[in-house]
């Protein structure tokens, strides 16, 4: 006898795959939301009313806002792992321009953000650390041994802990005031901090931009 239903080993139907232009613009809002809130305000009602989508297509993506904040971290990528001007005054004056720039003051913003969570959200400090401060720290420890490869720094100098100085000093500066400090200041921390650590004369600050500029 013929039969009317379906056959045991068929595929079952699957739904509609997800739109990775989608998900992008909820990350955009994510950080918008963020940036305006910070991260105990932050809701995925919030969110998905930034977005312009439905509650339940934020949950189907993210269980959480600690998952959620995470993924929206990746946007956070260091802008100075393409500095290579063949000299170490170059290099920083290129790393300054590049951390003033308006995605600089947006990053610096997230950051602000989420830093009053990261004592009580493990997931999330371990996730500032891998995506936010780590790379940034790594690039300019690359830029300080391209240097000392071409003779330009001191054998003992210890790269490591300088490349820390200005992203950790920015920082802090931000947190201080509640606002990105601008380059006036990252100007201050190289000529006084970075430039005697690294064994070279103090540079005073020229530029007459005012801390709030990016």
């Amino acid at each position: 006898m013929p039969t009317t239903g379906t056959t045991t080993n068929e595929e079952p139907r699957r739904g509609r795959p997800r739109d990775p232009g989608r998900d992008v613009a909820i990350l955009d809002a994510a950080v918008d939301v963020l940036v305006r809130d910070g991260y105990d305000r932050l809701t995925m009602e919030h969110v998905a009313a930034e977005a312009g989508v439905g509650k339940t297509t934020i949950y189907r993506r993210w269980s959480s806002k600690a998952e959620l904040v995470i993924d929206a971290m990746k946007l956070l990528k260091p802008n100075i792992d393409g500095i290579d001007t063949g000299s170490l005054d170059g290099d920083i004056e290129a790393m300054v321009a590049q951390s003033c720039t308006p995605y600089s003051h947006r990053a610096m913003q997230v950051m602000m953000s989420i830093c009053s969570a990261l004592p009580r959200e493990p997931e999330l400090l371990a996730a500032f650390r891998t995506r936010a401060t780590e790379p940034r720290i790594a690039a300019i420890a690359a830029l300080l041994e391209r240097a000392r490869d071409r003779g330009e720094l001191d054998d003992d100098v210890d790269v490591q802990m300088a490349a820390s100085l200005v992203p950790s000093l920015m920082l802090q500066r931000a947190l201080m005031t509640g606002k990105p400090a601008g380059r006036t200041y990252a100007e201050q921390v190289v000529g006084s901090v970075l430039l005697p650590v690294l064994g070279r004369p103090r540079r005073p600050t020229t530029t007459a931009t005012p801390e709030t500029a990016t």
